[in-house]
């Protein structure tokens, strides 16, 4: 028998309730008690606190809120992963100015790289607007036995839309070694192309970008506006031909159907770029790509090559989930 209680002396009796396990989640999730300290002032042990939590949430009684506003992109991101089949998915805020739309998805871009590249690892990339934008985001490093290999050829002139460009200096900040396609971008005919696959040095370059651990590439559509043709690396007049054939986007400047197969034309022929089916067996592929007038691009290319992990925006990220 406990002793008597003094005159005076405080009796604590345990806390009491119409309905005991509500009042046990409100003491837990909104006043912030430890589940010891529950148990002590309900009168019962941790382990019936922590039960009867468990049954709250089970039940209904109880719903989490993430108050953050990135929770929304992060919602985005588990639909996407869960509806192209996904390892990865990263949203960035679709931001005010259009323009600044291949800066932002750029800036992720250069974050997943730096993040995921590591001592002795192999880093295939192509080329365009939004991996030349990751360029000014990615940080120094001194990396051992890493490399750089290009997924694209070349073009004549130095500018941003030159693929080996964005290969040469991400190889760079990485302190890799490179390896380039010295080739140009768009051949003349199919058999100059197999030709040139045949010189040794182009079959090495190419080695190394097949079996990289990590592939990096964007998208683009086929309009007048898409970069392949504004920037005449591919003439404008063929827009209309490949429409034809069903082509609805450019990835490593091959040309795809909305169902990620390649279009029977000429132009696919003539291509120095790592082919998409060799793209797909490399571990990790990389899309980076946003735009609404990007979405049916982005969708042909998920389909066309084996994306573990998309880097986009929100808007793009939610016209994704919308059905084809």
């Amino acid at each position: 028998m406990s002793a008597p209680k003094k005159k005076g002396e405080e009796v604590r009796r345990p806390l009491a309730s119409s309905d005991l396990a509500v009042k046990t989640a409100w003491l837990y999730y909104v006043e912030g008690f430890t589940q010891e300290q529950i148990a002590e002032k309900l009168g019962v042990t941790r382990v019936k606190v922590m039960r009867t939590l468990a049954s709250c949430i089970e039940d209904g009684i109880v719903t989490t809120t993430i108050n953050t506003p990135t929770a929304g992109q992060i919602r985005l991101e588990r639909e996407l992963e869960k509806r192209w089949g996904l390892s990865t998915a990263i949203v960035v805020p679709t931001p005010s100015d259009e323009r600044s739309l291949e800066k932002s998805i750029g800036h992720a871009v250069a974050s997943y790289v730096a993040e995921q590249m590591e001592d002795g690892a192999t880093l295939a990339i192509g080329g365009g607007a939004t991996l030349y934008a990751s360029l000014a985001f990615l940080p120094r490093r001194q990396l051992k036995d890493a490399t750089v290999a290009a997924l694209v050829g070349s073009l004549p002139h130095s500018q941003w839309i030159n693929p080996s460009i964005v290969a040469v200096k991400v190889a760079e900040a990485l302190g890799a070694d490179s390896y380039q396609i010295t080739a140009p971008v768009i051949v003349d005919d199919p058999e100059l192309r197999d030709r040139l696959w045949a010189q040794p040095t182009l079959q090495f370059a190419r080695a190394r970008a097949e079996s990289a651990d990590i592939a990096l590439l964007t998208v683009g559509d086929v309009s007048p506006e898409a970069t392949i043709f504004r920037h005449g690396i591919v003439p404008t007049d063929l827009i209309e031909p490949l429409r034809r054939q069903g082509a609805v986007a450019n990835l490593l400047c091959f040309f795809v159907t909305s169902d990620g197969r390649l279009v029977d034309h000429d132009i696919n022929r003539q291509v120095m770029a790592i082919g998409l089916d060799a793209v797909s067996k490399i571990p990790n592929v990389v899309l980076a790509a946003g735009g609404g007038h990007k979405v049916e691009a982005i969708r042909a290319a998920l389909k066309a090559v084996s994306v573990q992990v998309l880097i986009t925006d929100s808007e793009t990220a939610a016209s994704l989930l919308k059905e084809d």
